[in-house]
């Protein structure tokens, strides 16, 4: 089992003055900058599997690294991968893995100068002390997986404290039991990973209604009307099924609109990207707090049941 660590762009760490450990993961605060000379000593004296250059460019927006341990670089992607649908589930921007590495940002950070005295005098004293090419061999990957947002969104949470990551950790295991059970768990993660990467607007919206609609594939008729109800019915732990109800059968009558060629407009302040990422995002909140994915059948009998229980 080894520690890998991949740097995150559109999250900000607050309080992360040390790295925050549980379990298999850990927050890690950016310290210091990487420079071009530090990835030129990394082109030549270690393993990049990606250009110096454009390793210098990906890290420019990071601030902060998740570390994962796994056995493997696909067992880490599976791993970070229901990191970021709980981020997501927990309404978390839409956020991207620049990279993948061996060693954490702060001990690659001055490898260069590090190799020389000369160069160590240079450095603040904090960095001093570290590895070096004589003494370490870092090994840089592409992105398990394309991720982040091809436009910024208001009103989704972007900061990260330390007390985030044990309950992050929580529901990372309840995901993985769902994802073990129910096979459309790993479409929905493919769903959430690559929507917000689309820069069209509508056409986001249809990717992400595809993933909703993957949950219940039996419905082929009354489709808006039936797959609300649905919708607002996984809710019902949560909240209010009836203002569900009509947020999803009005994002629906948006993904239509869209499917004939129509455009898009926000209506009121409304957001319709935003309403449709927030059913996507409540939808898997319900999910994780129900531990399953019920049935059509199993929601009906539970509307039902609701109904007799308010005569009596």
């Amino acid at each position: 089992m080894g520690r890998y660590y991949a740097p995150l762009s559109g999250l900000i760490p607050r309080d992360l003055n040390e790295p925050v450990r549980v379990g298999e993961y850990a927050f890690i605060a950016r310290k210091w900058d990487v420079s071009i000379f530090d990835w030129a000593e990394l082109q030549s004296k270690h393993r990049l599997h990606i250009s110096y250059a454009t390793g210098d460019m990906l890290l420019k927006g990071c601030n902060m690294e998740l570390a994962v341990s796994a056995s493997s670089t696909n067992d880490v992607r599976d791993k970070m991968l229901a990191f970021h649908v709980v981020m997501y589930a927990r309404g978390f921007h839409p956020f991207s893995v620049q990279l993948l590495s061996n060693y954490s940002i702060n001990d690659y950070a001055g490898i260069c100068s590090r190799k020389s005295s000369h160069g160590l005098e240079l450095l603040p004293e904090e960095m001093r002390t570290g590895i070096t090419s004589a003494t370490a061999c870092v090994e840089v990957w592409p992105a398990p997986y394309i991720s982040g947002a091809a436009f910024r969104k208001e009103g989704l949470a972007r900061t990260v404290t330390p007390d985030l990551l044990a309950r992050v950790v929580g529901d990372v295991d309840r995901w993985n039991i769902l994802r073990s059970k129910y096979s459309v768990c790993h479409f929905l993660e493919r769903v959430l990973m690559s929507s917000p990467v689309v820069a069209d607007t509508g056409q986001s919206l249809l990717h992400v209604w595809t993933g909703l609609e993957s949950i219940f594939p039996k419905v082929q008729s009354e489709v808006s009307f039936r797959l609300a109800l649905y919708l607002a019915q996984l809710q019902s732990p949560l909240g209010d099924r009836r203002e569900f109800f009509q947020k999803a059968k009005k994002s629906y009558g948006d993904r239509s609109k869209v499917a004939h060629g129509g455009e898009l407009k926000t209506k009121e302040g409304i957001d319709p990207w935003m309403e449709t990422w927030s059913i996507l995002t409540q939808t898997l909140r319900a999910m994780l707090d129900r531990q399953k994915i019920p049935m059509e059948e199993e929601l009906i009998q539970e509307l039902l049941t609701a109904a007799d229980a308010s005569k009596c």
